[in-house]
């Protein structure tokens, strides 16, 4: 669905295939109110565009920890790299930076990206793209994918620590960071450098009453119940970085996921019919059971003494 609002978003015309289906999409929701809708349209229209969501991350709930951040980042437009390189110190940018299309969705592009790491190195940008500053972070990527009020945390590979700012930029796949899946059809040499595969033990364990927050915050913010958020632990200072936050994510690796997900329409459908039971004097209905509205952790590959159900 979020490819299908991007595509429609784009089509300045309205004519195209995508925007037809769209508006066949909100005829039938504006014909049939009492369908239920798991995540808005207009929520989920807030991923869409990465600096818009980045901003919205950054003055979310989530980021009122003292240990939680989003890095900094910035829009780049023009292509002058001297302009990029002013605009990259005016937004306190730092190298490497990771370039991202300004699109979260909508096409494989939205998951190629690019490690700069220095002055020299953007003139390989494509714009319009978001720059944000790298953090190094051990190699590992946890991957939050939340489904309503329950989270489950897998950890995922990611780059080494970089150290040098001599090296040429880096063009790879988010969604295939391994040694063998390197972009080879962008124009920029590839340094001998591969991603590692995720360590046996963490270097960190992840702190639950964090994650928790950081889930209420996002969740807050964006409208949102089926996401997945991206979350690196910062080696230097410990703090933890949301690096992108996306729409019904693949769940890859989430146990019972089907049963988790028929559990949170169970308490959509309950939470509906309880208002309306309200508002019609009705008598009051059960909530079903196993339910409750409050974040908790249905599993974590990171450390089973924090697991909780």
């Amino acid at each position: 669905m979020t490819d299908l609002i991007v595509k429609a978003e784009q089509d300045d015309a309205g004519d195209s295939a995508e925007v037809g289906l769209f508006r066949v999409f909100e005829s039938y929701m504006n014909a049939n109110p009492q369908t239920i809708i798991i995540d808005p349209i207009e929520n989920l229209k807030k991923l869409l565009l990465r600096h818009r969501q980045y901003h919205l991350i950054a003055t979310s709930d989530a980021c009122l920890h003292d240990k939680v951040f989003t890095p900094p980042f910035v829009r780049l437009i023009a292509s002058d790299s001297s302009q990029m390189l002013r605009e990259l110190r005016l937004a306190g940018v730092d190298f490497p930076v990771v370039c991202k299309a300004q699109e979260a969705h909508g096409s494989s592009d939205a998951h190629r990206m690019m490690i700069i790491f220095n002055a020299d190195g953007l003139k390989s940008i494509k714009v319009p793209c978001v720059a944000q500053t790298f953090v190094n972070h051990d190699a590992v990527l946890y991957k939050v994918f939340v489904i309503g009020e329950k989270f489950h945390i897998v950890r995922r590979p990611s780059f080494e620590n970089f150290y040098s700012f001599d090296l040429p930029p880096i063009a790879f796949d988010s969604q295939n960071i391994t040694g063998s899946q390197w972009l080879e059809d962008i124009p920029v040499s590839r340094p001998p450098i591969a991603a590692s595969s995720v360590p046996d033990v963490p270097a960190v364990a992840l702190d639950p009453e964090i994650v928790t927050s950081i889930v209420k915050g996002v969740r807050k913010q964006f409208g949102l119940s089926l996401i997945g958020i991206d979350l690196i632990v910062d080696k230097t200072t410990g703090h933890y970085a949301i690096i992108d936050v996306n729409a019904f994510p693949s769940y890859d690796g989430v146990t019972d996921f089907f049963p988790h997900l028929l559990s949170h329409i169970e308490m959509i459908v309950w939470q509906r019919d309880r208002h309306l039971s309200a508002n019609h004097h009705s008598v009051h209905l059960k909530q079903p059971t196993g339910l409750k509205p409050t974040a908790r952790i249905i599993s974590n590959d990171l450390n089973p003494a924090i697991a909780r159900s």
